[in-house]
């Protein structure tokens, strides 16, 4: 958990637990889950508040193909990324438009990386047209059939000249509870957690506008020097640990650390 503080809280009385913090780490076994429930605690409550006064729009954009390799992609997908996204914010601030967003990258089958959006942000000129590509069915083979999709001509050539390709999807979401299930079938699958991105890749991403998480109050207090373990042990007579006890303390007394196993 690449040595994330130790945080006293109180569980009743004077009996106290102590727990590890999240590393934020997305590849830490433990840490990686809750970095994804915080993130999609934040989307969807985000969500519930924005789809009270604005539309909500879901939107996927992918990489060129075959031209470019992955190394490539992932070298690039920045910049392409922030060079599309000042495109969509300069169109709805000239147009009026509430500008918000929460997106989550992913790797396609081909290794590339590719990225869904959900946003306030409403595609300009948007009409239905037939898909000229193919969808997936339950076992996993591909169907070629012709499908009824929103498109926009506007989305196309922005995503073009910031440097993807021109594939894109759009839908627009029907209430803010579908917006969950969205986030929830990208942001907990197992690759996730396990694939490699390059350091500093935001797997996770939010406009400034888009809400935060209200704070919760909390006693909880860090575990960082002696003071802090002494603090501790003055006011708890039982400490636990992951709900095993691992001692009492003793009044004035800072006890060593112990180990516990099943």
């Amino acid at each position: 958990m690449k040595n994330a503080p130790y945080f006293a809280f109180n569980k009743h009385d004077k009996v106290y637990g102590v727990v590890q913090g999240c590393c934020n780490s997305w590849n830490c076994p433990r840490c990686g889950i809750l970095r994804a429930k915080h993130e999609y605690g934040r989307i969807v409550q985000g969500c519930k508040t924005l789809s009270e006064n604005n539309d909500l729009w879901f939107i996927t954009i992918s990489c060129r193909g075959k031209e470019i390799t992955v190394n490539e992609a992932h070298k690039n997908y920045g910049k392409w990324t922030n060079n599309l996204l000042t495109t969509w914010r300069t169109y709805a601030t000239r147009h009026g438009q509430t500008w918000c967003y929460a997106s989550v990258t992913e790797h396609q089958k081909r290794g590339h990386p590719h990225s869904h959006f959900l946003t306030t942000w409403q595609p300009p000129a948007l009409y239905e047209g037939k898909s000229t590509g193919y969808s997936r069915k339950n076992d996993g083979s591909r169907d070629y059939t012709p499908q009824t999709k929103l498109l926009s001509d506007y989305v196309r050539k922005s995503v073009g000249r910031a440097g993807f390709g021109e594939q894109y999807d759009i839908s627009r979401v029907q209430s803010a509870d579908a917006a969950s299930r969205y986030v929830a079938k990208y942001l907990f699958k197992t690759t996730i957690f396990t694939e490699k991105w390059p350091d500093g890749w935001k797997r996770v991403r939010y406009s400034n506008s888009f809400p935060q998480l209200e704070k919760r109050a909390s006693e909880a207090f860090v575990l960082l020097t002696r003071e802090d373990w002494q603090k501790l042990g003055n006011i708890a007579s039982l400490v636990t640990v992951d709900d095993y006890i691992v001692g009492e303390i003793v009044k004035h007394h800072v006890p060593k650390t112990q180990v516990l196993q099943k």
